[in-house]
């Protein structure tokens, strides 16, 4: 029970500092933290549902990365702020959005990938705790994405839908998901790593599969 305890008071504290570490870099820490992640779950066989988890992660916030930094350089280029903030919500909203469908099928993807690469060992492949919690967070990517990406329409209506200065004015002021967009953000991707971390430690200490027994005494 104490262990439990000390486990949970270690959790909390990975997210806020990793919480702290994403807001104050600006994003740029995420990818190497993504690839310490794949490689802490390279590390050992056990941890295949994880390795998948993983690069496919990996794989997202490269995009999602790149993404971002090209909508900066045409905001550089004269890209008016209004469609900046709307082109960085929405590519957020799709790529959250396609990690979100790929966590619901992900036992069905890695058992069909490890048939293919690795057919004797299938029965590794199995939903781990990860998999619903790091749904759930995805799915509240999703919905901030959203939130923000309505206020700066509903903000900047004059300038997206022609609405009149008198009717949209009342609105100028709308702002709180922009304002708090990166610490939501940065509190969301601490949750993502805390998650495979914790995991990884309980599978870890997990008993060996049949197959995973047969290959130690092969």
């Amino acid at each position: 029970m104490k262990n439990s305890w000390y486990f949970c008071i270690l959790a909390i504290l990975m997210t806020v500092a990793f919480s702290a570490l994403h807001y104050f870099t600006d994003f740029a820490y995420m990818i190497h933290i993504m690839v310490l992640l794949v490689v802490v779950t390279f590390v050992s066989r056990r941890l295949v549902n994880l390795q998948h988890i993983s690069v496919v992660l990996l794989f997202i916030t490269v995009i999602e990365y790149a993404f971002v930094r090209y909508i900066f350089e045409l905001s550089a280029s004269g890209l008016p702020p209004y469609k900046t903030n709307a082109f960085i919500f929405g590519a957020h909203f799709l790529l959250d959005l396609i990690i979100f469908l790929l966590l619901k099928h992900r036992v069905l993807w890695s058992l069909r990938f490890m048939r293919l690469t690795n057919p004797n060992n299938w029965r590794s492949i199995y939903m781990t705790y990860a998999d619903p919690i790091l749904y759930g967070i995805f799915f509240a990517f999703i919905l901030v994405d959203l939130a923000a990406f309505g206020e700066n329409l509903i903000r900047n209506m004059d300038l997206f839908f022609g609405v009149s200065e008198e009717a949209s004015k009342p609105y100028w002021s709308w702002g709180w998901v922009y304002k708090n967009y990166e610490i939501l953000k940065s509190i969301l991707s601490a949750l993502v790593l805390t998650t495979i971390l914790a995991t990884s430690f309980v599978e870890r200490q997990r008993p060996d599969t049949p197959d995973e027994e047969l290959e130690s005494e092969s």
